[in-house]
């Protein structure tokens, strides 16, 4: 029975963390491409900085970064505190913010690619694995499918365009598709991700699912982890095939 592997993004790939900051600032505050820089990126009051470095352990996708503009000083211990705020901001807010980040971080991409592709960084041994494993490899991404071609290639690792599912705020839909397309039953799906509830989403429909514990996590994740039975994973750990799944 052949198997596939379908992996996050940003948080077990790539930590694309300063750019996630200076697009969710710069979007939203209407700023200019210019202000895509290490510059611009210190400019930014220390403040939301710091907010957003907390608040991105919780967040799943784009609108979650909404949460550090709308709210500095409520607290946020668990993933409930957190569920708790995003959903007190209006929906139309979200959408407006979530259309003006996509759009900057589109013009930027395009205007100062060099800069933007800078601000993302492959984890140790990425490059290697993702260029050496022998099975099919899938990309499941709240993150748009062409920045992550981009980045992947400006690494010299190329992957077809139908390997990325791109935007994806139901994960489970994507490995649907890609367990039909396989023709294989959902557990010889494995799939990493730091995100625990994405995992936990997984696990509980049928597919063989990791938590990967080298990206965006917060302590009340563990006790998420324990509750669902979930695997958890180090980075040397999934280098080194520590749970054998990354066999033929």
């Amino acid at each position: 029975m052949k198997k596939v592997i379908a992996l996050d993004f940003d948080g077990l790939i790539c930590n694309g963390l300063k750019e996630c900051i200076l697009v969710s600032w710069n979007g939203y505050d209407g700023k200019d491409v210019s202000d895509f820089s290490a510059q611009g990126l210190e400019a930014i009051p220390v403040e939301f900085c710091e907010r957003f470095k907390h608040c991105r352990n919780f967040a799943k996708h784009l609108g979650h970064f909404a949460v550090p503009l709308f709210d500095y000083t409520t607290p946020i211990a668990t993933q409930e505190d957190f569920e708790a705020v995003y959903q007190s901001i209006n929906s139309d807010v979200i959408d407006e913010f979530t259309k003006n980040v996509t759009a900057y971080r589109h013009k930027v991409r395009r205007e100062k690619e060099a800069e933007w592709l800078s601000s993302h960084t492959l984890y140790p041994g990425m490059e290697t694995f993702l260029t050496t494993i022998d099975l099919p490899v899938y990309i499941v991404t709240a993150k748009d499918g062409d920045s992550v071609m981009k980045i992947l290639s400006s690494a010299g690792i190329q992957f077809d365009e139908s390997q990325i599912f791109g935007e994806q705020k139901m994960k489970i839909e994507a490995f649907r598709k890609i367990t039909d397309l396989s023709g294989i039953p959902p557990h010889e799906l494995h799939f990493f991700d730091d995100n625990i509830l994405n995992v936990v989403e997984a696990q509980k429909a049928g597919y063989s699912a990791y938590w990967a514990t080298w990206g965006y996590n917060a302590p009340d994740h563990i006790h998420i982890a324990k509750e669902n039975s979930v695997s958890s994973i180090t980075l040397s750990e999934f280098l080194k095939n520590h749970l054998g799944v990354l066999d033929q």
